[in-house]
């Protein structure tokens, strides 16, 4: 197999894990896993780091990026900008072959969800709002909301195993369904908007709950 269709497979497999931020990951780790070569795995780690899912830290190695809460909440923000912005410059109502695909990813998102399959809970989301965001008018937009919705993966993925959050995430995904069969932007615009803080928020509880642990041992 081509190196780089090894590395491609190795970085998406890394990417759906669901490994917490701060993880360190080692090359030898992964070559014993996966059975590939060193210059594959070093070439996935690049791919990973360029999207902002992993860092490479000196002495230390290569780790899950952790965000800090000041960080998470300066990349929220700027999705909001991003995907509102998005959001008005979408055809309203939206074509029905539109509607009816993304029905279908939603549907899907959610039997993956009653699954544990976190690697389809992934894919299936990300394929979701690629394609609501493909019929803004603005191809650059649409790449940067995608580029920034991977780099917000380690966040995500600390409330997969939370069925009552992703049971809202679903409901959100239904509503902005919903709204794109309207005609009111300022409807569209909302469900956007709705979908977006609470992994955020769910994060800055794990960060600080983690950190205060920290606190904690040191002291004892």
């Amino acid at each position: 197999m081509h190196a780089r269709h090894t590395s491609q497979g190795i970085g998406k497999r890394y990417h759906f894990r669901g490994l917490p931020p701060g993880t360190r990951i080692t090359e030898d780790s992964v070559m014993e896993h996966y059975g590939c070569k060193r210059h594959a795995v070093r070439h996935a780690f690049a791919e990973l780091e360029n999207q902002g899912l992993l860092i490479h830290r000196p002495r230390r190695g290569v780790e899950v990026v952790d965000f800090t809460p000041d960080e998470v909440d300066a990349l929220y923000d700027l999705r909001v900008v991003l995907e509102t912005a998005a959001a008005r410059r979408t055809p309203l109502p939206a074509d029905p072959e539109l509607v009816d695909k993304l029905t279908d990813i939603a549907k899907r998102h959610e039997d993956a969800i009653k699954r544990d399959d976190f690697r389809q809970v992934y894919e299936l989301n990300q394929r979701f709002h690629e394609l609501q965001y493909s019929c803004c008018k603005n191809p650059r937009l649409a790449e940067l909301i995608a580029r920034h919705a991977r780099m917000a993966q380690p966040i995500r993925v600390v409330k997969y195993d939370d069925r009552e959050h992703m049971a809202t995430i679903v409901a959100q995904h239904m509503a902005i369904i919903d709204a794109l069969r309207g005609g009111s932007y300022d409807a569209y615009e909302a469900s956007v908007r709705n979908h977006l803080p609470a992994s955020a928020e769910a994060y800055r509880v794990l960060y600080e709950r983690r950190f205060a642990a920290r606190r904690t041992a040191k002291l004892s």
